[in-house]
């Protein structure tokens, strides 16, 4: 696949995407190559779009926040973003794709109407990069933490975050990247909010049970 025109948007990418893939599945390692054109950001994106949506795709929180772990790690360290071998030969059903695809062009039209290069100064530099590389590794760990299903939207949070970090690096706003940066220190906060409670509301239980 060439490289994507410089006029392409987000929604243009992923939709080049499914015709590349043409009905067929793909392994994770082919959608990365697929998607140099517009580089590592756009396939995080993709990643994330299960969380945005109910796309009913149980399981994936956790191998697919190692990946961006991985990624952002390498990104925070100066290093060319890559897949680890373990998940560049898992398959992807080609009716996985398109929900997938199909729900970040959704996404992606959305954002268009605002997104627009401005704030360079968050996207210049190694510092910046560094730095960008680390708040998706934070992402990529929270989305990969192990939570109980009684937290609610424990995936959302840092998928909204990391779609505006990749969004923004890819289209080069900053004011997107800089949205992203929030969104993680949001997550955090509610995780250690919804900890605090839970944890309130076992030692009260432990108490009226007499232990």
């Amino acid at each position: 696949m060439q490289s994507a025109p410089e006029n392409q948007r987000l929604s243009g990418d992923l939709r080049e995407l499914l015709r590349e893939a043409n009905g067929r599945t793909l392994s994770v390692g082919q959608l990365e190559a697929i998607l140099q054109g517009r580089g590592f950001a756009l396939f995080i994106l993709l990643l994330c779009v299960p969380f945005l949506f109910p796309l009913a795709i149980p399981g994936l929180s956790m191998p697919f926040g190692v990946v961006i772990t991985l990624m952002g790690l390498r990104l925070a360290l100066g290093l060319k973003p890559s897949l680890p071998g373990f998940i560049v030969g898992r398959e992807v059903p080609h009716s996985l794709l398109e929900k997938m695809v199909n729900a970040g062009v959704r996404l992606c039209l959305r954002m268009e109407k605002l997104v627009k290069p401005r704030w360079f100064f968050l996207q210049s530099g190694p510092v910046m990069g560094r730095l960008l590389g680390l708040v998706m590794a934070s992402g990529g760990i929270q989305l990969s933490l192990p939570l109980p299903p009684l937290i609610p939207f424990s995936n959302t949070i840092p998928a909204i975050s990391l779609v505006f970090l990749t969004a923004g690096m890819v289209e080069k706003d900053g004011i997107l990247i800089f949205c992203g940066y929030l969104a993680n220190l949001a997550a955090w906060v509610y995780f250690l909010l919804m900890f605090s409670l839970l944890g309130g509301g076992a030692h009260q239980l432990m108490q009226a049970l007499g232990f």
